[in-house]
């Protein structure tokens, strides 16, 4: 199941840290995949200074889904962007649901709020799981406090609430993962 196989990737890089301001990661390797944590970032698109949110969300579904479908892979590189808001509306205006209900396996986006007015940063994280009202994630470039420009890989536990705020991150919605056959 697709889902699954999300959750089981984006586990897998729990923990990882970065060297310090969007500048790559720690040396960690994955014998499973041939290929460091930083040659994976690369090969979704990621460079040096970049916010790297929606690259690892790219990167998990990437991953997940070259076990099941490699005709989605190919689309996912139209649809997910550097800017997770820009994910959103990729993904909002193809064939893949986009809805403010979250399921196992999603990707999660938020829009950034300044002063009341919508900017066009934002943040990005995959679910892992959806209980009473509460999503739990894990996000790349976030920190233990909660931060959208963090310094690893973790795992957040968030309320849904799509409340707009005059400042901070407002939740967009949630990108399901198509079923695989």
């Amino acid at each position: 199941m697709i889902a699954e196989a999300i959750k089981k990737y984006a586990l897998l890089f729990e923990g990882i840290k970065e060297r310090g301001n969007n500048q790559g990661w720690e040396d960690v390797f994955f014998p499973s995949l041939n290929m460091s944590f930083q040659e994976l970032m690369e090969t979704v698109g990621w460079k040096e200074t970049h916010a790297w949110c929606s690259y690892f969300s790219e990167l998990v579904w990437k991953l997940a889904y070259s076990e099941f479908d490699g005709t989605i892979v190919d689309k996912l590189d139209k649809l997910f962007s550097a800017n997770a808001v820009n994910t959103w509306n990729n993904f909002n205006s193809s064939d893949f649901i986009c809805s403010k209900v979250p399921i196992k396996g999603s990707v999660v986006i938020w829009q950034m709020y300044k002063d009341g007015k919508k900017t066009t940063s934002g943040h990005a994280g995959i679910v892992i799981g959806v209980v009473d009202g509460v999503i739990k994630t894990i996000e790349g470039n976030t920190n233990k406090k909660g931060s959208r420009e963090g310094d690893q890989v973790a795992h957040k536990i968030k309320i849904i609430n799509f409340d707009k705020k005059d400042n901070g991150l407002v939740l967009l919605g949630f990108v399901h993962p198509k079923k695989t056959t």
